[in-house]
């Protein structure tokens, strides 16, 4: 009696076949889900920023301080600078974390504040992140 203990080669080549055929089908589900995951962090940091402006805006010299117009938002970790009360004071609510963008990571976030000063956006590039999410990060 010759038992063969193993596998054969067509057994190993079916197996073989079945994982390549598994890895194709979930490959694009995880390239989707990576980038949805990337865009909330982006979203997340977007409100993270809002917050600190809003809180900036109100502390009556950083709000007499905030000219309209746009802060771009450094990647790292001195935040706006300190060049007014406003930027020093957005820069303190924001504290050493860095916001680098994970979706578009070569642009930076960008804080547009309008001409009311008690409203303004969040921007990575020209997508709006705050107060309304763009559809490209939706």
């Amino acid at each position: 009696m010759n038992r063969n203990k193993g596998f054969s080669l067509v057994e190993l080549i079916i197996v073989i076949a079945i994982m390549a055929i598994l890895a194709g089908a979930l490959a694009p589900a995880l390239i989707k889900y990576i980038a949805k995951s990337r865009r909330s962090t982006d979203v997340s940091n977007a409100q993270t920023i809002a917050t600190a402006v809003a809180n900036a805006l109100s502390v009556e010299k950083a709000y007499d301080d905030a000219t309209p117009g746009d802060y771009p938002v450094n990647t790292d970790g001195t935040q706006l600078g300190t060049s007014n009360a406003f930027t020093s004071e957005v820069t303190s609510q924001l504290g050493t974390s860095t916001f680098k963008p994970k979706y578009d990571k070569d642009k930076q976030f960008t804080i547009t504040v309008n001409s009311d000063k008690a409203t303004f956006t969040v921007k990575v590039d020209s997508s709006e992140l705050y107060p309304d999410v763009c559809d490209a990060y939706k």
